[in-house]
């Protein structure tokens, strides 16, 4: 009997069982699970955009678009990025993709090739590491500071030094929420000038930004442009994370060779959703945005006093929708999915261990989110207040 071979090297970590997805999983079977885990953002969307999507079925074409996408949602991006951040791009600048994800890939199996090795911040975000496996990269992680508070510049020089050729910068982060700052963007700026390294952003959560904040774009920082592929999209802050719309920006070169890797995966997003969010992007004044970032911090402030009080040490993000917090003083020196698991079964609340955003060494945490309606926070405080036998 011939045999057959077996799977890609470049898929073993894909076939490990998801702790995400099991925890998901388990919450999603109890009739009153709660899950503050996967950041599904369950929240309405904008009646406008929800509006143009409907009239774009009933009234427009079914065809594929271009590979970058429709010139229409490239040019509201474009005037976006210029209107907020004094950045300049052409529509053949800018690549619309099937989410953020998409994107990344996509500039991953564009500038990466076998071997070549990836740099993390830590606690990272999964996918972003899974996305480097795939493309055959080697992961090199940072990790964190002893107080948490600033970047692991050393580190970052060493890694630079030893030919790292994309460093991926997620502002603001997930999951811990960080949001960097024109002086870390300005240091950064300085450790890259020497190297041939790419900065690969995911600015998912730019709009979510709180105690005053404001997003820079690393783009935006003096000698940071022409090496940087900005990724972005609209799921959280159109609350649409199902619709899977996203895209690039970066330099003429670089986004006409990303786009045919996209093509490839996807062919094109869906026109529908496409023209939807140009609509939105054209016609949803800034005010919403000034109100959105608002709910969340303000959700983000009930998440911490509900923590607070179950015995929960939470760390305040300074963006995106997410809340690490240390158990130890409700559940004691147990492991991080450990605790997870305690907490889903005697709450029925979902949340996501440190394991997963670190590579070595997780630190005694864990993830929630608050991309949730204020009744939903009301039933978490309540069963937070119940403290273990």
């Amino acid at each position: 009997m011939v045999q057959r071979p077996g799977f890609s090297e470049r898929t073993a970590h894909l076939r490990h069982a998801s702790i995400l997805r099991t925890l998901t999983e388990r919450v999603s079977a109890l009739p009153d699970g709660i899950n503050l885990g996967q950041g599904v953002c369950d929240l309405d969307m904008p009646i406008e955009l929800a509006d143009a999507a409907v009239r774009s079925i009933r009234n427009g074409r079914a065809t594929y678009t271009p590979f970058a996408g429709v010139e229409e949602i490239r040019r509201e991006i474009a005037a976006r990025m210029e209107r907020r951040h004094g950045l300049v791009y052409g529509v053949d600048e800018i690549v619309t993709t099937v989410g953020a994800s998409a994107a990344l890939s996509a500039t991953f199996l564009t500038l990466l090739d076998p071997g070549d090795r990836v740099v993390l911040f830590e606690p990272f975000y999964p996918y972003h590491r899974s996305a480097a496996l795939l493309a055959g990269a080697r992961v090199e992680f940072l990790p964190e500071t002893a107080a948490a508070d600033e970047p692991n510049w050393s580190a970052l020089e060493q890694a630079l030094e030893g030919g790292a050729r994309i460093v991926l910068l997620n502002t603001p982060a997930n999951p811990g929420g960080r949001v960097w700052t024109l002086a870390e963007l300005e240091r950064l700026a300085d450790l890259l000038r020497g190297s041939q390294a790419y900065l690969v952003t995911d600015e998912i959560y730019e709009d979510l930004v709180y105690d005053g904040r404001t997003h820079l774009p690393p783009a935006a920082v003096a000698d940071l442009r022409e090496r940087t592929i900005t990724i972005s999209g609209l799921s959280k802050t159109y609350s649409i994370t199902g619709w899977r719309l996203g895209w690039l920006a970066a330099p003429r070169a670089l986004a006409a060779a990303i786009g045919p890797v996209f093509d490839t995966l996807c062919v094109c997003a869906p026109r529908p959703l496409q023209e939807a969010a140009a609509t939105a992007l054209r016609t949803i004044p800034e005010p919403y945005y000034a109100t959105l970032s608002a709910g969340y911090e303000r959700r983000r402030d009930r998440l911490a006093v509900a923590l607070r009080a179950g015995g929960f040490q939470p760390y305040v993000p300074a963006g995106a929708y997410y809340m690490l917090a240390d158990y130890r003083d409700r559940y004691g020196d147990i492991g991080s999915e450990e605790a997870s698991f305690r907490l889903l079964d005697e709450l029925r609340l979902g949340a996501i261990p440190a394991d997963v955003f670190y590579d070595v060494n997780p630190p005694p945490r864990l993830r929630f989110h608050f991309a949730v309606e204020d009744e939903i926070l009301a039933e978490v405080a309540r069963r937070l207040a119940t403290r273990p036998r």
